[in-house]
């Protein structure tokens, strides 16, 4: 399934040609105003700066030369102080270059002062302007839909290209690899696709389904032969240890280990219970149903508490709301069991909170905590954050693992001397009704 925020290459493509589109015709629209900026500033200018000089060089050997008078250009000439010729707008202006409202327009006015005299030359650019028009911006607007065009064209050429991965990745999106086999997926009319990458694609999607369904066949046949080979030994020494705990005249150290026996072999019971439960979801998952985890929490809470026997460490169950999780009721019991066996173990005396929220779990302790390095490796399997910690360092890595495959969220929060704060969040949660009276004990002994 495609992450969400991701998206498809023909999305992409599009994006990448309308980006195209958009620089290019900001380009082309930068240009035209550079341009059009060049000819009024520049190329205007030293015309008219030319058309003064010419004028004052007619001027020098005639006082009555004709001012400049064209279909464009208009001079106006102002000797001493007589400035009968010149228009009411342009009388006060200083020399230089400006535009000045006349008659409607804002023709681009030059006045230049040549000895007692000055001249106004107006400029009328429209007609030029036109004349720019259809032989600057039309071509450059013809460029533009001619590259548009083009544009186009590519951008066909290429989804057209990349449709037969876009149609596979499609294809392959839509499967339901929890309800169907691997071997279900048809890939028959990608199979002849003209595209080399395409077959290489669905060459190497055969290969890996074909690995993969090798792989569920060999954890099936491993499932069931474990299933018998590991629960008999343990089934044989629970009964051994049973009629051993009925005789009364044990020694202290003789009936210390053999409590010892008991829990580890109670231990590795549930740790082979959990993976094979592990095992068999990946192929035959369990059924999921309402499951109140307010009750759930006090059983297991209690069990541990009976478990490990420690009457210096107190327990608090904090229920905000009464929560429902739906999800198989083996896999929830696995889930709390290794957390609390996790607080136990690593609090020596203090208390352990269990706090159920509207959608979450929070099970903190006060007991050793862990450094940063430590828990950045937590998940990892056969990992304990202490050497001489009970356990076989597979309980947060079954944790995360059911996390991950039911949608929840697991975060883990420690300080080292100031315990460790385990929260599952469960999207899924129903709050099923107010919260009850808070319950409390110390130790097994106050229950």
């Amino acid at each position: 399934m495609a992450s969400l925020g991701k998206k498809g290459l023909q999305h992409k493509l599009t994006r990448v040609f309308l980006l195209q589109a958009v620089l290019i015709s900001a380009a082309i629209a930068l240009g035209i105003f550079i341009s059009a900026k060049i000819f009024e500033n520049v190329l205007v200018q030293e015309a008219l700066e030319g058309e003064a000089d010419h004028f004052w060089d007619r001027f020098e050997s005639d006082d009555a030369a004709a001012r400049p008078d064209t279909l464009n250009l208009l001079g106006y000439l102002a000797v001493g102080n007589d400035f009968t010729e010149v228009p009411p707008q342009l009388k006060d202006l200083l020399p230089g270059y400006r535009r000045v409202p006349m008659d409607g327009n804002e023709p681009l006015v030059y006045i230049e002062d040549r000895g007692n005299a000055r001249l106004f030359l107006v400029f009328d650019e429209e007609q030029v302007s036109g004349l720019a028009f259809y032989f600057g911006i039309v071509p450059l607007s013809l460029a533009l839909i001619v590259i548009y065009l083009l544009s186009w064209f590519s951008y066909r050429l290429s989804r057209r290209a990349v449709s037969p991965v876009v149609r596979l990745a499609e294809k392959v999106q839509s499967f339901d690899f929890k309800k169907n086999r691997l071997s279900d997926l048809d890939l028959d009319e990608f199979r002849t696709a003209s595209d080399e990458e395409v077959a290489k694609l669905v060459e190497a999607i055969d290969l890996f389904t074909e690995r993969v369904e090798r792989f569920i066949e060999r954890e099936k046949d491993f499932t069931r032969d474990a299933s018998h080979e590991l629960r008999t030994p343990l089934a044989v020494i629970k009964s051994s240890t049973a009629l051993l705990d009925k005789r009364g005249d044990w020694q202290a150290n003789e009936a210390r280990a053999l409590d010892l026996i008991k829990r580890t072999t109670s231990d590795m019971g549930s740790l082979i219970e959990t993976l094979l439960l592990l095992a068999r979801e990946e192929s035959d998952p369990l059924p999921a149903e309402d499951i109140l985890v307010n009750d759930l929490l006090s059983n297991i809470t209690y069990q541990m508490e009976q478990a490990f026997g420690n009457t210096r460490i107190k327990t608090t169950l904090e229920e905000k709301c009464l929560l429902s999780v739906s999800a198989p009721e083996r896999v929830l019991n696995i889930l709390f069991s290794n957390l609390l066996r996790n607080a136990f173990s690593y609090t020596r005396h203090g208390e352990i909170t269990v706090t159920i929220d509207d959608a979450s779990v929070t099970i903190r302790d006060s007991g050793v905590g862990m450094e940063e390095k430590v828990l950045e490796n937590v998940y990892k399997p056969f990992f304990r954050g202490q050497s001489d910690a009970q356990g076989h360092g597979l309980g947060l890595s079954i944790v995360k693992r059911f996390c991950n495959r039911f949608g929840w969220t697991l975060r883990i929060a420690s300080k080292p001397g100031h315990g460790t704060e385990a929260c599952v969040l469960f999207p899924g949660g129903r709050r099923m009704g107010q919260k009850r009276s808070q319950s409390a004990s110390s130790g097994a002994a106050s229950r």
